[in-house]
């Protein structure tokens, strides 16, 4: 008899999280997610944990003795879903096989895929338009919510359940240093003048690659077709379990390196009334997101991507690799509305990530964008930088994204360090450059290199903007046409220096 596995997905996981600009439900909601995928087809039945290969960031696989199980298992789990948690969209395919499970798992991702591709428009009378409307989700209103500054809101069911799975110190308290607490709102990220928050979005590079590789390490066992997909399910959910565990760890890492700093947040975060700067909001595998303060967002995806570059995990007997992720840190004033910031976060984490595509064919890295959004600007990263990032001579004003490892190219996060201590250390007949005079520097960047040298010699601190390393040409700008310094000036404001990796 053929055996079965049930791929399953859910699916618009970011429409779902991010509807909201309320924070226990932006929480709420990826738990239910993560509990949907990791924990809700045990609390139906716990013989299920036996049928699970892996799971996790809203996709599982589970394998079963035969079709009829396979569909038992996707009418239970279905109608939990329906039931339990409205607003989940949930994508599940069957496919059998008796072959090497390798091509049924290749089978089972292309049938999920036209799914989706196919999925169906269905028309539903939500509300009679005499029914108070929930200003989350759009929904009739089931009952009056009580806010933490005495106001009353009327929330739907969907919003209800998002709220009473906000779980977060159950689920998340291990990510942070003990004794502390999370912020009940985004406001309290943030303390004094600046009121910034930083969205960091970060998502693990070339997990289709590594998956490949470990199934061209299977193609290689010896043994029956049945002695073969054994091993591989084992190690799928291995590799699986492995990826989790790193980045989990490499976020530990960076929140402890938050602690062994907190002497120089003190004055813009809670930290010493142990109010821990970071809200985890998706924790899921190698799809990580996070909200922080503004002045530590670009740090802390560093500290992040630096742990996570030296973890190894194992493919198979001896082969291991080493993990790499692009990061998109996105930086807006804590009244922006959170769905946007979010969005500018993954789209600065693609700009990453097709960069790496586009320069390392072979060889993987981790790189950092980041932003800061004033509200100026509008259209995808790649369309502010063609139109607000271009000198006017024709000079591109940012080295971003950057890379966190890869130290042979010239636009390297140290690059970008280097420049911020040297723009920290100018002087002008003995005093130290006002900031407005440096503020002033960015706008004679923006009309090019000729303006600069001008500007750079009537205040006589030409020789202050060195070279970096890797680099040639003079006045800020290298000899392909990049500005050195412009990142650095730009972020001085929202950037503070966290010691330690």
């Amino acid at each position: 008899m053929a055996e079965a596995l049930v791929l399953w997905e859910v699916s618009r996981k970011q429409d779902y999280i991010f509807t909201s600009n309320k924070l226990k439900e932006n929480i709420g909601a990826s738990i239910i997610i993560d509990k949907i995928s990791s924990e809700l087809p045990t609390k139906i039945d716990e013989r299920y944990q036996e049928n699970k290969v892996y799971s996790g960031g809203g996709s599982s696989l589970y394998r079963f003795k035969s079709r009829e199980e396979a569909k038992s298992f996707i009418e239970s789990l279905s109608e939990k879903i329906l039931r339990e948690y409205p607003g989940v969209e949930v994508f599940m395919v069957v496919e059998e096989y008796d072959d090497e499970v390798t091509k049924a798992i290749d089978r089972a991702h292309k049938k999920l895929a036209q799914k989706k591709n196919q999925r169906k428009n269905s028309g539903q009378q939500l509300s009679f338009g005499i029914e108070r409307i929930c200003s989350s989700t759009g929904l009739p209103a089931v009952k009056k919510y009580p806010e933490p500054d005495g106001r009353v809101r009327y929330i739907s069911y969907e919003t209800e359940v998002k709220i009473k799975n906000d779980t977060r110190y159950e689920r998340f308290q291990k990510l942070i240093p003990k004794g502390y607490e999370f912020p009940s709102m985004f406001s309290e990220l943030i303390k004094g003048e600046k009121s910034y928050i930083a969205v960091v979005h970060t998502d693990g590079n070339r997990m289709g690659r590594l998956q490949d590789e470990l199934k061209a390490c299977y193609a290689h066992l010896n043994g029956d077709i049945t002695q073969k997909n054994e091993e591989y399910l084992l190690n799928l959910r291995r590799f699986s379990d492995d990826i989790t565990k790193a980045y989990e760890e490499s976020f530990i890492a960076m929140t402890d390196t938050i602690d062994k700093n907190k002497k120089e947040i003190f004055d813009c975060t809670n930290i010493k009334e142990k109010v821990f700067p970071v809200i985890p909001v998706i924790v899921a595998g190698d799809d990580i997101t996070y909200v922080t303060n503004g002045k530590i967002g670009i740090e802390t995806a560093r500290i992040f991507l630096e742990h996570l570059s030296k973890k190894q995990i194992r493919l198979y007997g001896d082969k291991f690799v080493n993990l790499n992720a692009c990061a998109g840190v996105a930086i807006a004033r804590v009244t922006n509305p959170f769905a946007k910031t979010y969005q500018l976060a993954e789209d600065l984490c693609r700009n990453a990530k097709a960069k790496l595509l586009e320069e390392c064919q072979d060889e993987d890295y981790s790189l950092i964008d980041w932003h800061i959004e004033q509200g100026e600007f509008i259209g995808s990263i790649t369309e502010i930088r063609e139109k607000y990032y271009i000198s006017e001579d024709g000079k591109n004003l940012t080295m971003r994204p950057l890379y966190i490892n890869n130290e042979g190219n010239f636009r390297s996060y140290k690059n970008f360090k280097t420049a911020r201590n040297y723009i920290k250390r100018i002087k002008i007949n003995k005093k130290s450059v006002s900031r407005s005079k440096l503020k002033e520097l960015i706008g004679v960047l923006k009309k090019g290199e000729t303006e600069t040298k001008l500007f750079l010699k009537f205040n006589k601190i030409e020789n202050y903007f060195p070279r970096l390393e890797g680099t040639s040409g003079d006045y800020c700008f290298s000899s392909d046409g990049t500005c050195l310094y412009y990142d650095a000036i730009e972020v001085m404001d929202l950037f503070i220096d966290l010691e330690g990796c």
